[in-house]
């Protein structure tokens, strides 16, 4: 599996197309982000880190990175 870092552009399958952002932050454990009024958690890592995506209209998404590749 692919290591990301902060500020590697990323991309995902999303419905019939794709999303795609870049990586602001990475986490290691279990994290909980507030987005757009929603609680989000993912369950990072050592192996499978949770990656804090920002795309490009500014909205935030938490995705793993095994739900990633590099776009």
């Amino acid at each position: 599996m692919a290591k990301y870092s902060e500020g590697d552009r990323v991309e995902w399958d999303w419905g019939k197309g794709t999303g795609s952002g870049k990586v602001q932050k990475t986490y290691t454990q279990k994290i909980t982000r507030k987005i757009k009024g929603s609680e989000i958690t993912r369950d990072g890592s050592d192996e499978d880190p949770a990656l804090y995506i920002e795309q490009e209209d500014g909205d935030g998404v938490l995705k793993l990175s095994s739900e990633v590749r590099k776009a």
